[in-house]
């Protein structure tokens, strides 16, 4: 059965003022789902130089199955009384050091960057976790006991895909472009392990990059040439966390408001280095709200020194007009990393035998949606009977109108299927359609170098992510799009949809997206290797929907 839910997930968080040693509860903003409230310090041992960073954790419709489950990445931001910018709290590596409620695991990442929490065992339903507390080394970032500092609580909600087999390709290349194949054949690319790849030429391990009008598409392999794909590229055979929405404008709008001024810069598409600024919708560079994006800054009292204070009106919304280093920023500010041109595919078909042309959803039934009913504030919904998608929509009926991508999630209600839903078959939220995903191709050098290395919450002076091997970097900052695609498609294509189909791959190479006209369509989502331990194959061969 379909996991119910009635609202997205969105990140959010908890600013207070403490004092290393003593502690103040403070009231946090209520989100849509997740949620971080009631924060303090407890549990202070100077001797060590830690303490627990405690609040409530709750989400809607979560769940644990034979096959996967949901989860919380979290993650902690601090800014020292005596320093004017956000960095990146240390927690433990020790599961025993951080504390859950009976039924809930706690397991940090091995770089001490985040968490994440789940069930510990099979069931669904609301989550409401109080008094979590999370083990917080000062020490390591330098604090000293009586400093005073502020406390930002970040939390994502995550999908666990499984460790398993998964076809790459779906058997046709009629509609579908570029797509996986195995050998000189059109049947899928069974990818069982994580062993390196032969791309192009006639090996068994073929990935084929033409269609049926034997178009050539930007890899740099096909049926003559050949290219090597190492072991240390992410292939999608091991297990891993993938955001189940794409970031959203107040995931982002949070994101910005961490970063100096400096940074802050680089991140959006106005220039906002005055104390005046006109185009106020920073991601789109104009004085009105465009495609639907409505992050905005204040047009005067900005200085030219401290950080710009970022806002949103639709922060339930999918994030557009984001670049390849608007996303990379984003990942590596949360610990995370880019997914890879198969993780896409395992993410969206999991173990299932591929459908001809198939959707994120598993079949070729799509129904773009077009009517939006109520006032978009996180309530609305979608009226169009039968809609799985956002797509072929030159411009919505009702609600803000315009063109643009929906609220994460908006499909999904109590009653959806798969189907209906728009749905992974591991529960991922809009996979195909609404804004694109960008992944890391393997049909460029570059993409082809990346070995699934996770952000550490740091970004260079001027907001670039700076993690090696990541597809862009350039002398030790992504600054480039090279080796980065798009996978999935968005909601203003048309035609056949082939760009929303699971195994088309023809912008899966296609990096030469800056901030002009055509990147008011891009989005991101992130995803994180399964800490070790984590990996558990429970995959027993039935779909879970």
């Amino acid at each position: 059965m379909f996991r119910k839910q009635k609202y997205p997930a969105m990140l959010f968080k908890i600013s207070i003022l403490i004092l290393i040693g003593l502690f103040f509860e403070v009231k946090a903003a209520i989100s849509n789902n997740i949620q971080v409230t009631s924060a303090t310090l407890t549990g202070q041992v100077t001797q060590s130089n830690y303490t627990m960073v405690q609040f409530n954790l709750s989400w809607e419709n979560s769940w644990r199955d034979n096959i996967n489950w949901d989860a919380a990445w979290i993650f902690v931001k601090y800014k020292a009384s005596y320093d004017t910018t956000w960095k990146h709290a240390a927690l433990s590596v020790f599961a025993n050091n951080h504390i859950v409620p009976a039924g809930f695991t706690c397991f940090p990442s091995s770089d001490a960057v985040g968490v994440f929490i789940y069930r510990t065992s099979n069931g669904n339903g609301n989550v409401n976790l109080q008094n979590v507390q999370l083990h917080w080394d000062y020490g390591v970032n330098g604090l000293n006991d009586a400093d005073q500092v502020q406390v930002k609580v970040f939390a994502i909600e995550m999908v666990y895909v499984p460790q398993g087999s998964f076809y790459a390709g779906d058997g046709t290349i009629n509609n579908v472009a570029a797509q996986f194949s195995a050998g000189t054949t059109t049947a899928p690319l069974l990818i069982s392990s994580e062993a390196g790849l032969t791309l192009g030429g006639a090996s068994p391990t073929n990935l084929g990059n033409r269609n049926a009008a034997g178009m050539i598409f930007p890899d740099d392999f096909n049926n003559i040439t050949t290219q090597s794909l190492p072991v240390s590229f992410p292939k999608g055979y091991l297990d891993f966390y993938c955001m189940k929405y794409e970031i959203s404008q107040g995931q982002y709008t949070e994101f910005l408001n961490t970063l100096t001024r400096t940074q802050q810069k680089n991140r959006v598409f106005t220039d906002v280095s005055t104390d005046v600024i006109a185009n106020t919708y920073v991601m789109t560079n104009s004085n009105f709200s465009l495609i639907r994006s409505t992050i905005t800054c204040p047009s005067s009292g900005n200085g030219t020194v401290n950080p710009v204070i970022f806002s949103c009106n639709r922060p339930d919304r999918a994030c557009n007009a984001l670049i390849w280093t608007d996303g990379c920023a984003y990942a590596d500010w949360a610990g995370l990393r880019p997914m890879t041109d198969l993780e896409f595919e395992k993410a969206c078909r999991g173990p299932l035998t591929p459908v001809a042309d198939e959707f994120a959803w598993g079949n070729t039934t799509i129904v773009p949606a077009t009517d939006i009913s109520g006032t978009e504030n996180g309530t609305e919904f979608i009226t169009t009977p039968g809609a799985n998608c956002n797509a072929n929509v030159p411009s919505l009926n009702g609600g803000d109108f315009d063109e643009g991508p929906l609220r994460c999630g908006i499909l999904a209600t109590q009653t959806s299927t798969r189907q209906t839903s728009g749905a992974t078959y591991y529960g991922i939220m809009e996979m195909s359609g609404n804004v694109a995903e960008r992944i890391v191709s393997v049909g460029v050098a570059q993409g082809r170098s990346y070995t699934g290395q996770h952000g550490d919450g740091i970004l260079s002076p001027l907001g670039f992510g700076n993690v090696p091997n990541w597809p862009g970097n350039i002398s030790g900052v992504i600054t480039s799009n090279t080796g980065a695609g798009m996978r999935g498609g968005w909601w203003a294509t048309t035609g056949a949809y082939t760009v929303e189909r699971v195994s088309d791959r023809s912008n899966a190479g296609s990096f030469d997206f800056f901030r002009t006209a055509n990147y008011t369509s891009l989005g991101f989502r992130c995803v994180h290797t399964a800490p070790s331990g984590t990996l558990q194959n429970l995959h027993n061969g039935n779909q879970k929907f």
